[in-house]
């Protein structure tokens, strides 16, 4: 310390000249640095679900939990593996050394559980699933509507989840609250028997029908044009005429089977003040700054309130932003205090002006310094660091009154 203090009077101008740049630097910096409520903690753990309904523990454990763990073995990074067999169920948790990219992993499971699906019973659908505290939602919207719940689900799905996702940093907007719907094929018995239709035959003429067939190439003006024949599936009288094969007078489905949109049933009911509405929350992006995406999305509710139409209206009921923001100026206010008290402290103890003014200067430098350091090694500003930053404020208090007192 005492060679650092020696070096630095003895090259005054170097010094001045370094404390400019890292000032000027620093206030730079600062309005850079991604502001979040709680720091993007990513858990070096992921869990492959499979449901196999009405197997035993054994037969899942043989057919599923096997086969699954064999496959994913060789996941680059994997430190442990851990099966649980349940009626019905199947769970494999992975465990991956700290540091190993996750987006990467996830990519391996996904082929590993691709290759693996030849050993697996048909209807077995592994999802692997990863969390971390980025999954949990920087912003919560009510919607209200003049429209049915079950219509403006739909809206909100085809016109406002889109725009919200390409904000940018957003990594997802979810609708709860709704019903979904699925569309139910009801067989008539006797109108099959007459026309000769079987239940084999409906689900043939829905899974040839609808999809795009590649049909060759056609070229024009230099270019290679793909062809496509079909066109997908887009409506219940689209479903109806669907011919059956091998049944009599050119039957189709809507000849044979009653076919209607049914709600799904509710897992989730949204009330705000009172009155029952849908709810969209959206999360972010491991490196997305959360104040940021939060003002963006506040500034797109107007746009997505006249796409929706019918008096919509979108209701933030929860937001980090203004917590960060809070933090952040309470932080600037106490830390301001906290100099102004130091240096009348330490005027009024030591009667020294220089000293004084060393304790001023060191403490929103030290404090600029660290803002580069913390944007160089990709933190955020957070409670986390905020707090540590309080914390060494007063460090830096101590650390300069003892420096003024010995040189």
């Amino acid at each position: 310390m005492f060679r650092l203090a020696q070096l630095s009077l003895a090259n005054r101008a170097l010094i001045a000249l370094i404390t400019v740049f890292a000032s000027v630097f620093g206030v730079i910096t600062m309005s850079s640095l991604k502001q979040e409520l709680i720091p993007s903690i990513e858990f070096p753990q992921i869990t492959v679900l499979s449901a196999m309904p009405g197997a035993s523990p054994e037969v899942v454990d043989k057919q599923v939990s096997a086969p699954l763990e064999t496959a994913l073995n060789g996941v680059e990074g994997l430190e442990s593996t851990s099966s649980t067999s349940r009626n019905g169920v199947s769970q494999i948790s992975l465990v991956f050394t700290y540091g190993t990219n996750l987006d990467r992993a996830r990519n391996q499971i996904d082929r590993a559980i691709s290759n693996a699906k030849r050993s697996l019973p048909a209807d077995v659908q592994p999802q692997a699933i990863a969390g971390s505290i980025s999954d949990f939602p920087i912003v919560f919207l009510a919607v209200s509507s003049d429209k049915p719940l079950s219509e403006l689900n739909a809206d909100l799905a085809r016109l406002s989840v889109p725009r919200l996702q390409k904000i940018d940093g957003v990594r997802g907007a979810d609708v709860t609250g709704g019903a979904t719907q699925h569309i139910e094929i009801l067989p008539r018995p006797d109108a099959m028997a007459a026309k000769g239709a079987t239940i084999q035959s409906i689900r043939n003429a829905l899974s040839n029908n609808g999809a795009l067939v590649p049909a060759g190439t056609i070229e024009e003006q230099g270019k290679t044009l793909s062809l496509q024949i079909g066109s997908p599936v887009d409506s219940l009288d689209t479903i109806r005429a669907l011919p059956l094969g091998g049944a009599k007078d050119a039957a189709t489905i809507g000849t044979v089977a009653d076919v209607n949109l049914r709600d799904d049933e509710r897992t989730s009911i949204t009330r705000t003040n009172g009155q029952e509405t849908l709810a969209v929350s959206v999360t972010k992006k491991p490196e997305g700054d959360t104040v940021g995406i939060s003002h963006a999305v506040k500034d797109s509710l107007a746009a997505l309130e006249t796409d929706l139409g019918s008096n919509a209206k979108f209701t933030p009921v929860f937001d980090q932003a203004p917590f960060i923001e809070k933090s952040i100026k309470d932080l600037t206010s106490e830390g301001l205090l906290g100099l102004g008290f130091a240096v009348a402290v330490i005027l009024v103890f030591l009667m020294s002006a220089r000293s004084t003014l060393v304790t001023a200067v060191s403490i929103p430098l030290s404090l600029l310094i660290t803002f580069i350091g913390l944007s160089a090694t990709g933190y955020s500003l957070n409670i986390l660091t905020l707090g540590a930053l309080t914390i060494a404020i007063g460090r830096v208090v101590d650390d300069s009154i003892a420096v003024s007192y010995t040189h």
